[in-house]
This record gives structure tokens, C-alpha cells and sequence, in this order.
């Protein structure tokens, strides 16, 4: 069952023809998606559009085995700030602009998002460009899994000329999405938030160190949700509304601010997107450091 509680790209599309022109004829003006969530078959039906434009969050060497027709490949380094002493930050609005004009992605383009990974690489670019006021855009429910049982995956390399993005002038990067990890300490230290781990469950237990943090464990009191378990492992969709809110009760029922991560701001993003998007919550925020900006700035013995 589809998630019916957005507004599809397609049938949006379809009122503003009046559903007697083809998709061709409808014009560039592509709509924001209530849900920003897309299923494969209604990508497919517009996927002509000339102002769609697909960025593909897998890494290169999966990208070079199958891809979407005409996407463009963007891997997770490419969206790194380097001012800091560790990776994962999210980039600098002026860098993530640069980074598009030269993937070619122009200023009236309509952003299709998918990965190879459950859509979690997809939720952290949709994270940061939601951030920075950038809203045309939707996540392909299911990635190349479910694009593959509608269509082929491609391995030609699309060329596409220099773009013109550009974040909304009026914009003003959000802040209430994002947590300082010293207004975090305090808020934990005060019992005014609900933190969820969304690693697995060795990293949260402190059995698996990963690169970038200085020891292993998890920040104190939080609570355990893999963001795995959001997504079905068969078709790698979004589970639907009713088994989110089994898994999320704890979360849902607490009226604290609710406060996401995992070990570089990526797969929190997945859980983020879920809490706001799909269930509703409005008093989230994701943890851009995550993990590893919190090692590097306190020590083991703080831990609970």
C-alpha cells in the first residue's frame, strides 16, 4: 500500500492539465510535494519533465552499475564542510550551490532524490537543502530497488551543461532542525529533551567504534531506534503510517523536543524525515554532529 496521505507529483500534474494533455505538455511548473515522497511508477510517468532533475546519493562504483536514466551521481563527500576538525557537517550554503551549478542542477530545477540505502543518503541532502530553503524536491520511495520493478537501470553516463542553482534569496537557513552540541549538553543535563540513537545496536552499546569518534557508546540517556527499522527489507520503502507509530511510540507520546542522531548526521536524517514528514512530529530537531563531533568534544567517563 502506497502512502496516500501526500499529494503526488503525478496526480498534481494531472489536475493542472485538466487530464486530457499528456505529462509533455503540462509545462516545467512542478509542484512541492506535500510528503516529498514519490513512488516509482509516478516518476516514471513524468520522468521526461524537462526540469526533473534526478541526483543519485550511492556511491560511485554502485552508480557506475546501475543508475537511473539521466541522473546525476552526488556522493556523500562531495557534501562535507571542511572548516571543522572532523567529517560530516553539513556544507556551507554557498558551497552546496557550487557543487550543484557544477553537477548542472539550474536554478528552476525540480530535485528527485534517491539511493541504493533505504533512502537514508537521500534524507540527509533533503535535510540540507530543506535547510537552506530549497523545497522543490521529493525522495523516490524505495530507490533503484523500486525503480528496478518498474524499469531498467542504466550504467550511461548522463552530460549535463553548467546549472544556475541558487538558494531562494529571502531564504534564512533554519535553525530549528539542527542542535549545538553545547545547547545539547545543556538541554540533556536539564531533562528537556527525548535523544534517539538511530545506529545500530553495537554502536549504540558501545561494541563497534567506527572512524571519526574517540570511543565508543552512546550519549547519555538516550533512547535506541535503529532507522532501520523504518524501512521494509524487502522492498525498501517507507514502512507505512501504522507501523511507524508502533515503533516511534516512545517518541511520540513525549512532549520534549525530540532530538535525532546517529555517527555523522546521515541515518538520523532518515529518522528525522520519518517524525516530521510522515508521522507528523513538529518538535524535532537532527543532530548534524552526531557521534562524532560529541567524542570530540567530552569524555568517555561522562557517559551514564
Amino acid at each position: 500500500m502506497k502512502w496516500n496521505s501526500y499529494i503526488s507529483v503525478w496526480v498534481v500534474l494531472c489536475l493542472g492539465a485538466g487530464c486530457n494533455q499528456s505529462v509533455k505538455d503540462v509545462g516545467t511548473e512542478l509542484p512541492v510535494v506535500t510528503k516529498y515522497l514519490i513512488e516509482a511508477d509516478e516518476l516514471r510517468a513524468i520522468i521526461d519533465q524537462d526540469s526533473l532533475v534526478l541526483l543519485d546519493l550511492q556511491r560511485p562504483d554502485d552508480f557506475m552499475k546501475g543508475h537511473l536514466p539521466n541522473a546525476i551521481n552526488l556522493w556523500r563527500s562531495a557534501l562535507n564542510n571542511p572548516s571543522f576538525n572532523y567529517d560530516g557537517m553539513m556544507p556551507e550554503r554557498e558551497i552546496l550551490e557550487t557543487v550543484l551549478q557544477r553537477k548542472g542542477v539550474s536554478a528552476d530545477a525540480f530535485l528527485i532524490l534517491y539511493d541504493n540505502r533505504g533512502s537514508c543518503e537521500a534524507t540527509r541532502l533533503w535535510w540540507v537543502l530543506k535547510h537552506y530553503g530549497h523545497d522543490r524536491m521529493a525522495i523516490l520511495n524505495g530507490g533503484t530497488q523500486a525503480w528496478s520493478q518498474v524499469d531498467s537501470l542504466t550504467s550511461v553516463i548522463a552530460d549535463r551543461p553548467q546549472g544556475d542553482f541558487k538558494f531562494p534569496e529571502q531564504a534564512i537557513a533554519q535553525t530549528s532542525d539542527n542542535i549545538l552540541v553545547a545547547d545539547l549538553s545543556d538541554m540533556i543535563s536539564q531533562n528537556q529533551v527525548v535523544v534517539l540513537d538511530t545506529r545500530s545496536k553495537e554502536e549504540h552499546e558501545g561494541l563497534t567504534l567506527k572512524q571519526g569518534a574517540q570511543w565508543a557508546g552512546h550519549i547519555p540517556g538516550s533512547i535506541h531506534i535503529d532507522w532501520m527499522e523504518a524501512v521494509d527489507q524487502t522492498s525498501y520503502r517507507f514502512k507505512e503510517s501504522a507501523e511507524l507509530q508502533k515503533i516511534y511510540n516512545k517518541v511520540l507520546n513525549n512532549d520534549l523536543l525530540a532530538v535525532t542522531y546517529c555517527h555523522s548526521g546521515v541515518r538520523s536524517t532518515h529518522t528525522y524525515f520519518v517524525l516530521t514528514e510522515l508521522l507528523g512530529r513538529k518538535n524535532v530537531t537532527n543532530y548534524d554532529g552526531s557521534w562524532v563531533e560529541w567524542t570530540n568534544h567530552f569524555q568517555q567517563e561522562l557517559v551514564n
